[in-house]
């Protein structure tokens, strides 16, 4: 939302509302956060006495990998899903107005526009960056957390680099007139001699759209706000260096920088230290304590409403406080939770489920393995008074134990505690577990030996339900939001012709695309597949492939090639084969043989010794017609589509001419 306020502002105003939403994210959500990631790690808390503090160290404190595996069981399935197909996204192309529609509806200029954008943003997504490798790290953090957020942008960096060119050989000798050296000439004294030469040139390493996918520790909202459009601000923290910022203010003529009055205590990141320290690993200045002044970083937080931009260095200094730089003018943001909280602006993840089961399994199994230490380590009773050397007690081979008598010492046996119940109980949690995440045996890639191909579908079935919701809307909120502020930032920063190199294709083929041919709005769908159990896209591949055998021996359906390839498009799209222009034959072959088709079924209609005189005219017909008339082998002839009058004509004239 904009801010109609012109009320001057200053670094402390807006620390004010960065360090309320800071402190309402921390006080709700960084312990919860903190102990789903410790599950995630399988870390766990040392056991201590409560009377005397001691850690004890006589207990198992093991965990049980349940929820990782679960997570890392949910998260493959829903990355394969969202990019199965290219492109990711497909784009439709808008009109501007009616006007438009009525004048150019015969040429779509708008569809021209939409594949040319389609072709960039599909290159974008897989070449300068990976989107789907870092939307591997995004649904991770949804996963954990509930919760992911992704920043969008735009970056341009240029780096030099040494490279060899032929270049002219220099001698010793000066010219004259401007006292640079001469090139080294051959034997005619005509032709400088050439060698390869290192090069010193600056080039674009980059000149694309972004994506980050932030972490929540460091990224701030509105407390009051339940999405990022409702958001009165939002906005994230970053620890840069000092000629990072400087580069950042050389291309931002709004962003001013004084060293003097920038405060020089070194930042680090409090969010990502806390989670080291708390699954027993050192903070970074721990670790590297040698470092000096010049690897010093500063904190920075960069803070969005929708129709401006501030950024701020360590809490105090405004570098800039202007207008938003991106024409879309909106927080180039985007969020998505796992399962939505109603009314919250954090979700629920797959570690907020798992975490009591987690607990119980853990005890569960510890108690079970102390039951079993200690039923190996005996205690004895021994009778008051008797003579009895409690060295001899401990377990050695072949070791005696001397008394008077033998009822001295008896073994005092563990009590049984039905551990066979544990393992029922055991299997109850993951039950329980499994049944919350939908992450079922069958999404797993196992199933119960006992089970019938009818209760595994079912569970398949039911897991997939679940699945495609949560799918859908990453499709809608990350995906596909992401991507359109992609199109929106190529259509501000592109400024001149670009050359795509797809190298699976043949370098004639390479697409040149200029600004003007991006330009105009559209309308963008997810282009994954859909998340159906394996169960059924089996059977859905078997009925394709008895529909084709079916429609292909019906007479009146082979008359159609174009519709014949059009079902077998179909049939290789069931198999997930999505490059089908490879495979199958293009429009201009397709006519072809309709038209080389129905010339042999015309010659078949002619008299023998007309037909035979016409055979040369007729080349790569493929079969000669039988003389008398008959169709060849294989039934029916295929085609008919082709227009036949000019051949008979030409037919009858060669006929009367007596050929």
């Amino acid at each position: 939302m904009a801010t109609s306020s012109n009320k001057k502002r200053t670094a402390a105003w807006y620390m004010t509302r960065i360090e309320a939403s800071e402190n309402y994210r921390d006080r709700t959500y960084k312990e919860r956060w903190t102990r789903y990631y410790k599950i995630y790690r399988n870390m766990v808390d040392k056991l201590t006495d409560r009377q005397t503090g001691k850690v004890i160290t006589d207990r198992s404190n093991i965990s049980i990998p349940m929820a990782f595996t679960m997570l890392e069981t949910i998260l493959p399935r829903l990355v394969e899903t969202l990019f199965a197909a290219r492109p990711y996204v497909r784009l439709r192309g808008v009109p501007i107005d009616v006007m438009d529609f009525r004048t150019n509806k015969e040429t779509k200029p708008w569809e021209a526009a939409a594949r040319k954008m389609e072709v960039l943003l599909d290159y974008q997504h897989n070449v300068p960056m990976d989107l789907q490798d870092l939307f591997i790290s995004g649904l991770k953090t949804c996963c954990l957390y509930g919760t992911t957020v992704a920043y969008t942008g735009w970056r341009y960096s240029e780096r030099k680099r040494i490279r060899r060119e032929l270049q002219p050989v220099m001698s010793d000798e000066l010219d004259p007139l401007t006292g640079e050296p001469m090139p080294l000439m051959d034997d005619d004294g005509m032709t400088p001699v050439q060698d390869w030469q290192p090069i010193e040139e600056t080039t674009i390493d980059y000149d694309d759209p972004e994506v980050k996918f932030m972490d929540l520790g460091l990224f701030f909202v509105d407390p009051n706000a339940e999405d990022i459009e409702d958001a009165r601000y939002c906005g994230h923290a970053a620890y840069l260096s000092k000629e990072e910022l400087q580069r950042m203010a050389d291309d931002d003529d709004e962003m001013k920088l004084d060293w003097k009055k920038i405060p020089k205590q070194s930042a680090k990141n409090k969010a990502r230290d806390y989670r080291m320290n708390a699954i027993g690993l050192p903070n970074v200045d721990d670790a590297n304590l040698e470092q000096d002044g010049d690897d010093s970083l500063y904190e920075v937080h960069f803070y969005w409403e929708d129709d401006r931009q501030v950024i701020i260095i360590n809490r105090t200094y405004l570098a800039k406080d202007g207008g938003n730089p991106f024409w879309h003018k909106k927080k180039p943001y985007d969020k998505d939770v796992y399962c939505d909280d109603p009314g919250n602006f954090y979700g629920i993840g797959v570690m907020e489920t798992l975490y009591d089961l987690q607990m119980e399994l853990n005890t569960e199994r510890n108690q079970r393995i102390d039951y079993r230490s200690y039923s190996m380590r005996r205690m004895w009773k021994v009778r008051r008074g008797a003579v009895v050397d409690r060295n001899q007690l401990k377990w050695r081979q072949g070791g005696i134990v001397e008394v008077d008598k033998m009822d001295d010492l008896v073994t005092l046996d563990a009590s049984d505690s039905n551990l066979g119940n544990s393992y029922n109980q055991e299997a109850t949690i993951k039950k329980d577990a499994q049944d919350a995440t939908g992450a079922q045996d069958v999404v797993m890639g196992s199933s119960g030996a006992s089970e019938t191909a009818t209760t595994t579908m079912s569970k398949d079935n039911n897991a997939s339900v679940r699945f495609k919701m949560i799918i859908s809307s990453l499709e809608k909120k990350l995906l596909v939001a992401i991507s359109r502020k992609m199109i929106q930032l190529n259509q501000q920063y592109i400024d001149d012709i670009r050359l795509l190199p797809l190298f699976d294709k043949d370098e004639a083929e390479w697409p040149e695309i200029s600004p003007e041919e991006i330009q105009g709005e559209f309308f963008l769908t997810p282009a994954g597949s859909s998340v159906e159990p394996i169960a059924n896209k089996e059977a859905y591949k078997q009925r394709m492939v008895e529909l084709y055998n079916i429609a292909s021996k019906d007479p009146f359906y082979q008359q159609f090639p174009l519709k014949r390839r059009a079902l077998l498009e179909k049939i290789l799209e069931a198999y997930d084969i999505q490059d089908t222009d490879e495979l199958l034959p293009t429009d201009a072959e397709l006519n072809g043989q309709i038209q080389q088709q129905a010339v042999m079924q015309f010659l078949q209609t002619l008299p023998p010794d007309i037909a035979q005189a016409l055979i040369p005219f007729a080349q790569g017909a493929g079969q000669q017609p039988d003389p008398q008339g008959a169709p060849p082998d294989g039934g029916i002839a295929a085609g008919g589509g082709a227009n036949t009058a000019l051949m008979q004509e030409q037919g009858l004239q060669m006929q009367e001419s007596g050929l």
